[in-house]
């Protein structure tokens, strides 16, 4: 795209966008000739959260409506809390049965019939 500008002897020109603000000579005359300034296209609110993208309500939304998502969460944390438990000696912190090392007070808490 080009402007359209006229050089103070009557010269029409036409120029390149990127000269939009700035000066230059006429190629005919050498005159100074001042390029105008391209109006700035006001962006709606719309175009701009369009340019943003969904908001972190509206994607936790989408993420939380699938119902299979959901379920499985709720098999996840019915499995965790069916594993069997144990008590750490130290702190007596309970903790799963599979771990060996209190997550807590860092005490290696494994016994024989662990291995």
């Amino acid at each position: 795209m080009s402007i359209p500008v006229i050089c103070p002897n009557g010269h029409k020109l036409k120029v390149k966008d990127s000269f939009s603000g700035k000066i230059g000579l006429c190629p005919t005359c050498k005159a100074r000739v001042q390029v105008p300034q391209l109006p700035e296209e006001a962006l709606s609110e719309d175009a701009i959260m369009s340019f943003l993208g969904p908001g972190p309500e509206e994607d936790a939304k989408k993420r939380w409506a699938d119902n299979d998502l959901a379920s499985a969460a709720d098999d996840l944390w019915a499995q965790r809390r069916a594993a069997p438990k144990k008590s750490c000696h130290n702190c007596h912190s309970e903790i799963s049965a599979a771990i060996h090392i209190c997550p807590h007070c860092h005490t290696y808490i494994a016994e024989l019939s662990d291995f």
